[in-house]
């Protein structure tokens, strides 16, 4: 993916096939990368002739799951972006011996998820089956195989 492509969340909604709201906290993420507010969890070196050349020989090695690769760029994720990057934050072109490959571990926001557990209401041990999709959770409430109650809920603050 081209480091105009990583600039625009549309892109790379399409390109990763993630939702808009991931799409635009990882446009974010990625352009604070970039402009250096971020520092590298590794630095890794390849020799290559273009720095497009470079980007390709890691996208393979991240394939193929090279031992050569530092343990970072091989764990495994929801998503990997390889990207070259020949411009400055500023859009101005690179000297040659600064332009770099970045790799992106991407791990997406799961918006939903099933929920099993236990509840006590007035001394009374419950089944809980439940649903959450975002901010908003519903919980059943089960005595055996009968039904006792519904809790809902939706979350006011996240961090």
């Amino acid at each position: 993916m081209s480091q105009e492509q990583t600039q625009d969340a549309k892109t790379l909604r399409q390109q990763l096939d993630i939702s808009k709201s991931n799409a635009e906290a990882l446009q974010r993420r990625l352009a604070e990368v970039q402009a250096g507010q971020r520092a590298p969890t590794v630095t890794y070196h390849v020799t290559a002739p273009t720095v497009e050349r470079a980007a390709q020989v890691v996208e393979r090695q991240i394939k193929e799951d090279s031992p050569t690769l530092p343990r970072a760029a091989r764990e495994k994720s929801d998503r990997t972006i390889v990207t070259p990057i020949t411009q400055d934050k500023d859009g101005k072109t690179l000297p040659r011996e600064e332009q770099k490959v970045d790799v992106y571990k991407v791990n997406l926001r799961k918006d939903r998820r099933i929920k099993a557990g236990a509840s006590v209401i007035d001394g009374k041990a419950l089944m809980s089956v439940g649903y959450e999709q975002g901010r908003f959770e519903a919980l059943a409430h089960f005595d055996g195989g009968r039904y006792k109650g519904v809790t809902v809920m939706y979350n006011v603050a996240e961090w």
